[in-house]
């Protein structure tokens, strides 16, 4: 395996949004699969694997933004309501081709930490984000704060001690989508103290 291999994989590794996405555009099953397979490689504490993935496309994923938008409307006081973001939301449904509801399934003993399984699953999803390129596809992962609602929790079936940690929203890049540069993080060296 070489270095610059790996470095350039994950150097290259970036979120791109519903507006960078084409319109009615799907992913293939096979494709996915293949994102989730490489989540399932990520290293979890006594092996509790706890990454769970709830798929959504075509009219389940209509149905996906329909329910986030009712959360929304139903989560938010009149005062912070905007139809204008109910609309937004609706709207992703035209752009994005998948939805994958990133859950952690809380170990039965509960004898691993809870920041432990959430440690795993963010690891598993950062697997996927460094594939979907390969295969041509586009995407972010969202965290509004109705994925953490009791209300989207009892929409995915989630038991006591599960989390919803999120949305992976994926879809393909639009025809002739310009290289947009990834923005540049500050050096290491103003990150790391040696001892």
């Amino acid at each position: 395996m070489e270095f610059l291999n790996v470095k350039n994989i994950i150097a290259k590794r970036q979120s791109l949004f519903a507006q960078q996405m084409e319109i009615g555009a799907t992913i293939e099953q096979e494709k996915i699969w293949k994102l989730l397979e490489l989540g399932n490689y990520a290293p979890s504490h006594r092996r509790t694997q706890p990454w769970r993935f709830s798929v959504f496309e075509k009219e389940a994923k209509n149905d996906f933004f329909e329910t986030l938008a009712s959360i929304y409307k139903s989560t938010t006081s009149k005062e912070l309501f905007e139809e204008k973001k109910e609309q937004k939301i609706l709207n992703k449904s035209k752009n994005v081709a998948v939805v994958i509801a990133i859950c952690m399934k809380r170990c039965d003993k509960g004898s691993v930490p809870v920041f432990e399984e959430q440690w795993a699953v963010a690891c598993a999803v950062q697997n996927i984000l460094l594939g979907m390129k390969s295969l041509n596809i586009i995407g972010y992962w969202s965290t509004p704060k109705m994925a953490f609602s009791a209300e989207m929790k009892d929409y995915l079936n989630l038991e006591n001690e599960d989390q919803c940690m999120g949305f992976l929203q994926l879809g393909i890049p639009k025809e002739g989508l310009p290289e947009i540069p990834k923005l540049e993080n500050g050096p290491i060296e103003d990150k790391v103290t040696w001892i």
